[in-house]
């Protein structure tokens, strides 16, 4: 499996996260042989995931996307559309946005150099690791 990362060129990240599902996935289906592992297990592996361990929906997604890589390139099954499984559910996701006036109230309350680090990441859209660098 990691010489057929390595030459997509996927992430070392990609890599430790598509192993540790499908580690995942094996126990489920309690190491049954490569050859008898069927489209229906991978169904009841993400219902499984959404239903009693709860995972979120991004999670069970990265879930399906390890599994599909393995059974395309690792495999070499096919891997038809899957249908009938229990998604997860999405939190909504609300960004919390503050007005210019609250930015301006938290600047004249820091001092330095917290105000000029605060005006570098509200002004350059700079992320914290990044000011910090900089």
């Amino acid at each position: 499996m990691e010489s057929a990362i390595k030459v997509r060129h996927y992430s070392p990240k990609t890599l430790k996260a598509y192993q540790g599902w499908i580690h995942h996935f094996q126990n489920f289906v309690k190491n049954k042989d490569s050859e008898l592992i069927e489209i229906s297990d991978v169904k009841d592996f993400l219902s499984f995931l959404a239903v009693k361990r709860n995972v979120s929906a991004s999670s069970q997604n990265l879930a399906f996307n390890a599994l599909l890589f393995l059974f395309r390139h690792i495999l070499e099954k096919e891997f038809p559309k899957v249908e009938g499984i229990v998604r997860a559910k999405r939190k909504p996701y609300i960004p919390v946005v503050l007005s210019r006036e609250e930015i301006d109230r938290i600047v004249a309350n820091a001092g330095y150099p917290y105000a000029l680090i605060i005006k570098l990441l509200y002004g350059c859209g700079l992320r914290l690791a990044e000011c910090m660098n900089l």
